[in-house]
Order: structure tokens, then sequence, then C-alpha cells
């Protein structure tokens, strides 16, 4: 039976069996610190969060060796989150017990992380040791996430709003591109494609008579290579096909071959980068334009262009949120909500409209005087 024993002037031994029936102790200095230490360990027996004190003895780089070969990440996941690790997190933490690893130890680290990351990159980080450390809590080798305490507060991201193009932008970027690739921004412009998206597009993906494109894969970098992928999320989509992209990928496929089936393919006949893209083709288009070629006004810009055009005219947040591949409708409605304008107007019409009915139309057996 667990109980508190003298162990010489100052010091107390907590003694008790875990769940196993292995007898353990730990000593104190104050009796009321063992005591409370033996009600603690009681209570996580009975309530099945008993975990052995010696467990988290293993070191984070340890235990996350072993975590990140049991992830089912895709390829271009794993390189990312070796990455962060490699750079952010092992420096950090590699050499620490799992155990010794305190919510004030966490937030330390994120204060000065935040000096030298954006507070997204931040937030990603912290991500990902919550999820190592949560692994762990799962393993019974810690008793709790110390990423999950109410101490570690993660940065503050300012949410940008997104300033759409206006359509003469739009036109004026797609026709300062050489012919080889005016059809790539109108595909994004018409279609709503990401950049990847684009690149990785098959002849096969094209249903002219049907009118649609169909999103199966995407080219991503992979090592420092271009390599096929499937798209964001895995999740596959159909997107109508404007007729003024139908005849911009029409004309490009009757110059232009198709190498291996794929639309858009470098003169050297081999898959684009976005390196490559951005810096010998995008930037110079935007240039030519009169756009400054800032990262806000990545080939990104044209996925935000397609999107206010839909709501502008009327198209529901779910569809918006299908054609642009976003999983979470929720997400489309944060980003592009304020793209609305219009729908003020429309709620003024619709109950102004609902109101003046009843006062146009003459009650039931009401009759008019002379």
């Amino acid at each position: 039976m667990a109980h508190v024993e003298r162990r010489g002037a100052g010091r107390w031994r907590a003694r008790y069996r875990d769940p196993t029936g292995r007898e353990r102790s730990k000593t104190f200095e104050r009796r009321a610190d063992a005591e409370r230490f033996l009600t603690t360990v009681e209570h996580s027996k009975l309530t099945g969060g008993y975990v052995d004190p010696s467990a988290g003895r293993v070191t984070f780089k340890g235990f996350t060796q072993r975590w990140l070969e049991d992830q089912t990440f895709e390829e271009t996941t794993r390189e990312a989150v070796c990455s962060r690790l490699r750079v952010h997190l092992l420096p950090a933490f590699g050499d620490l017990e799992l155990r010794s690893i305190r919510p004030s130890t966490v937030q330390g680290w994120l204060r000065g992380t935040q000096e030298r990351c954006a507070p997204r990159s931040a937030r990603v980080l912290l991500a990902n040791l919550s999820a190592i450390l949560g692994a762990a809590v799962e393993d019974e080798l810690i008793p709790r996430n110390p990423c999950s305490s109410r101490a570690v507060r993660a940065p503050a991201v300012d949410q940008a709003r997104v300033i759409p193009w206006p359509a003469e932008q739009v036109t004026s970027v797609i026709a300062a591109h050489p012919d080889r690739w005016r059809a790539a921004p109108l595909l994004a412009a018409g279609c709503g494609l990401r950049q990847g998206e684009v690149f990785g597009l098959r002849v096969q993906d094209v249903d002219f008579f049907g009118r649609r494109v169909l999103v199966r894969q995407q080219v991503r970098l992979l090592h420092g290579r271009p390599s096929v992928a499937p798209p964001k999320g895995r999740k596959a989509r159909e997107v109508p096909l404007p007729e003024i992209v139908a005849v911009g990928l029409a004309e490009h496929l009757r110059v232009y071959d198709a190498v291996g089936g794929v639309v858009f393919t470098s003169r050297e006949r081999k898959l684009v980068t976005r390196t490559y893209y951005n810096r010998h083709i995008w930037k110079p288009a935007l240039v030519a334009a009169g756009i400054e070629p800032t990262r806000q006004n990545g080939m990104h810009a044209l996925r935000h262009f397609y999107a206010s055009a839909l709501l502008e005219a009327g198209t529901s947040i779910r569809a918006v949120a299908d054609y642009l591949g976003h999983r979470d409708p929720g997400f489309t409605l944060r980003t592009y909500t304020h793209l609305m304008p219009s729908s003020e107007d429309r709620v003024r019409q619709a109950i102004g409209a609902a109101l003046e009915a009843p006062a146009a139309s003459p009650r039931p057996g009401a009759t008019s005087k002379a």
C-alpha cells in the first residue's frame, strides 16, 4: 500500500506500486510534497492516466526518429517536415529528455522562434512539435502534451485581405507572356487552377466536348526535382471550361506538342518547375505589364481573380470551394467573403421586394373608395 516514510532529516520517501505491481519510490524534502505526489499517483492509476516516470527518459531526437519512420506523409510533406526538424526543432529539443520538456520550455523556444520566423511559420513549427509530443503522450511516455498548455501561446497571424486584380490587369499579364506560355495564365485565371496543377495538366484531362477540366495531378518539387503528384490534399475535382480558355488551349496544342501527354513543357521537353517559370516567364511578364514583381503578385493572384469573378457573378461559396479544390468551404468564405459587395444590395432588394409586395396587393375583402 502507498505510504510515506521518513528517511532522515529533511527527507521523505513516497513508496507505491505501479499498475504492474512493481514497487517504486520517490524522495522529497517535505512530507506534504510526498503525500501530494502519492495522491496524484493513486488518482492516475484509478483513472488510467498513470505514466511510468522512467518512460520519458528517451530523448526528443530518439523518439522523433521513430515517429518520423511511422508517418504516412506524402514525400513532399516528409521533405518539408524533415527540413523543419533539422533546422528548428532538433537544435532546440534534440538532446532533451521528453519528460524535461515543460510548457515553459516550449514557450521560451517559441519566443525565440518568433524573432527569426514569420508568425505563420512559427505556428507551423509549433504544430509539428505538438504532433510529436502528442504521439509521446499516446505512447504513454509522458503524461501530457506541454504544447497544449494554456501557458503556450502561438503568435497571432494577421489575415491579409485578398485584393484581386481587375480584369484589365489580368489580360495585360496574359498578353505579356510569350506565345508558348500564354495559355498557362489563361488557364489559371479562367479555371482557378493552382500553379502546379497548370503545369501538371494533361491532354486527356481537358474535355473539350463536355466543356470541363479534370484536375487530377500537379507538378511539385521533390528533393529539388520536378515530379508528378496528386493535387493538394489528394482532392481531384472537375472545373467548368470557359470558351475563351478552351480556344486558348486548343491553339496551344495545335502549335506545341504535348510531351508525354502533358500540355505545358519546357523547350527541353521536360516538366515545368515553378522556379523556372516564375524567374524566366512570370516576373518578366509582370514587368512588361507594369506590375511590381513581388510575392503578393505571384501567379496565385490569378486564382484570386477567378474566385472573385465567380462570387461577383453570384456563384455560391460551396461551388467556389469545389472549383478551387478547398476541402473546407468555411476557409473559402473566410478568405473571400469581403469580395461580395453586391450581397448587401441583393439583401436590400430582396427585403424591400418582400415588404412592398403585400402593400401593393389589395387585402381580401377590401373595397376601394370612389
